[in-house]
């Protein structure tokens, strides 16, 4: 069987909006490494927001920051970090760092994020949320780096083709990584437009999607 190396959203995709982890879901990943493949969860989350839970699984590493960070096996490949002068955008408390690649906040109302896009124009300012990706909130981010761009950095790395490569997400933010793996699949929970684009669609997260998707394409037995 052929390695492949495969690309997991994590919420909405790897666990539900209530940061429920499927047990099906952990079997089917351990039983797909045993069989070969890398698996990497590719995140807005950053390190510190993977909790034990999910580390424990045993990934082959990990991609956040939205495509900001990149870490495989023991070694850190990528991070795009915020400049100090960019840094001036955070105002209450002592939360200057020199290691910073995104900024959440919360959104009040929709407009916030709005003007968060125009005041901060040179950087990438996204949304995110829940079921639906109603947008709740906001983040701040280097500009021109998306799933997809860290991806590269990582098959280029390790000098993998991406005819091996399967990628899984449920939102806008995912379709980068999916349009560029040579497998795109979408959540049966993800919204529409990446459900439109995807090269396969799965169940939800709560009904065994992706171990019914790990079935389908030959990843497990």
């Amino acid at each position: 069987m052929e390695s492949n190396y495969v690309f997991l959203d994590v919420d909405g995709t790897l666990v539900n909006y209530s940061n429920e982890l499927p047990n099906s879901t952990v079997k089917a990943i351990k039983t797909a490494q045993d069989n070969g493949h890398k698996v990497y969860p590719v995140t807005g989350r950053s390190k510190a927001e993977m909790y034990a839970e999910l580390l424990e699984i045993g990934f082959d590493r990990y991609i956040g920051g939205n495509g900001n960070y990149v870490e495989s096996n023991d070694e850190v490949i990528l991070h795009q970090l915020i400049t100090a002068e960019q840094e001036k955008m955070i105002f209450d408390g002592q939360l200057y760092r020199a290691d910073v690649n995104k900024i959440s906040f919360i959104l009040e109302e929709y407009e916030d994020y709005l003007a968060a896009a125009d005041f901060f124009s040179d950087f990438q300012v996204g949304t995110w949320g829940g079921i639906g990706e109603q947008a709740l909130f906001g983040d701040i981010a280097l500009a021109n780096i998306t799933k997809q761009t860290a991806i590269k950095k990582l098959l280029e790395h390790h000098g993998v083709d991406r005819k091996n490569t399967i990628a899984f997400g449920d939102a806008k933010v995912d379709i980068p990584m999916l349009e560029y793996c040579e497998i795109g699949v979408a959540m049966g929970n993800g919204g529409k437009e990446i459900t439109a684009m995807a090269d396969h669609i799965t169940d939800s997260v709560d009904n065994d999607g992706l171990e019914k998707a790990f079935l389908h394409l030959g990843l497990i037995e």
